[in-house]
């Protein structure tokens, strides 16, 4: 594969969509390209991540470890796809197993240089926090869906209602003590004057327990994010309700919904007195699309919760597994 056709390659990658032709030039000088034959194994679930790879041609396999030594296919990459991007953005190990299931054509992108990619306010930089921030939402919903139909076939959710009103109704109050945010795992090492400009972008509330603030199979109208007390995420099937999440301080809700437009993928009720910050659909937007100090902060936030909530929902799925 020549360096043009490594290029032409990268523009069709999903991940990459809407970068330059001159950033995608100085990403293939740094990817490293590699055949690996059916039956490899890339990493093992709890590697320590050093690189991810594109799925140029053939196929990957994801799998997730589960009691009773045994393995569970969660899903597959094909051509185009990626592969291993979780560990690098969150220093933890690899989610899940990857396989070769069909001889593949991988192209590496190493830890140092990925961060770089992040790296910075450049438009490329937004660009590909965008695209992380859709391509993971898109990811937890097929986990999720995964996660529902090998309970009981059901892929449709109760019909969502409107819980609206309720909030109109809530106990707005004051914002918090910066410092007190500031020492918030998620919030620790950013800039403290774009973290204060994200976190007045909003309103305060302060919710009863048992308040539920989304409804699944209903569309989200605000970004949540919890500041004290914590917010169960919850499907709600026929006669049972799994929980698949559990947004306490710093930890974000609400957001799928804004970033690709479809209904709320879990049902969110607060477990306890909770204080909220609620972002409106409109200033969300400007947040999100936005390319300066304020939005990298609030950008860097939601991955950091999504990458959180990907890890967080592969756990029912195990247990779900080992259950079978």
């Amino acid at each position: 594969m020549s360096d043009c056709e490594t290029v032409d390659f990268l523009a069709t990658v999903p991940l990459l969509e809407g970068q330059e032709e001159a950033d995608l030039v100085e990403l293939a000088r740094v990817m490293h390209r590699r055949t690996v034959r059916e039956g490899e194994v890339l990493w093992r679930q709890g590697d320590d991540p050093r690189e991810m790879v594109f799925v140029v041609d053939g196929a990957v396999s994801a799998s997730l470890q589960v009691p009773g030594d045994r393995t569970v296919e969660i899903g597959s990459a094909g051509p185009g796809e990626a592969v291993g991007e979780i560990g690098l953005l969150d220093g933890d190990g690899h989610t899940m197993s990857a396989r070769v299931t069909e001889t593949a054509t991988l192209l590496a992108l190493g830890r140092l240089d990925f961060a770089a990619l992040l790296a910075g306010q450049t438009p490329a930089a937004f660009k590909l926090k965008r695209r992380l921030a859709s391509l993971f939402t898109a990811r937890l919903r097929n986990q999720l869906r995964h996660l529902v139909t090998s309970l009981d076939g059901d892929r449709a959710g109760p019909p969502g209602e409107d819980v609206e009103p309720a909030l109109a109704e809530l106990e707005e109050c004051p914002p918090p003590d910066s410092r007190y945010v500031r020492q918030m795992a998620t919030f620790h090492d950013f800039d403290p004057l774009a973290l204060w400009g994200f976190l007045t972008s909003g309103r305060y509330v302060r919710c009863p327990p048992g308040q539920r603030l989304l409804a699944e199979g209903a569309p989200s109208t605000a970004y949540y994010l919890t500041i004290n007390g914590a917010v169960e995420k919850v499907l709600v099937r026929r006669n049972w309700r799994i929980r698949v999440g559990l947004a306490g301080p710093g930890k974000a809700f609400g957001y799928e919904s804004l970033i690709d437009g479809g209904q709320s993928p879990v049902t969110a009720i607060t477990r306890e007195r909770a204080l909220l910050l609620v972002v409106p659909r409109d200033l969300f937007e400007q947040l999100f699309e936005g390319e300066d100090a304020v939005s990298r902060v609030f950008l860097d936030a939601i991955q950091r919760d999504l990458t959180a909530t990907l890890r967080e929902t592969l756990r029912p799925c195990a247990r779900l597994a080992a259950s079978l």
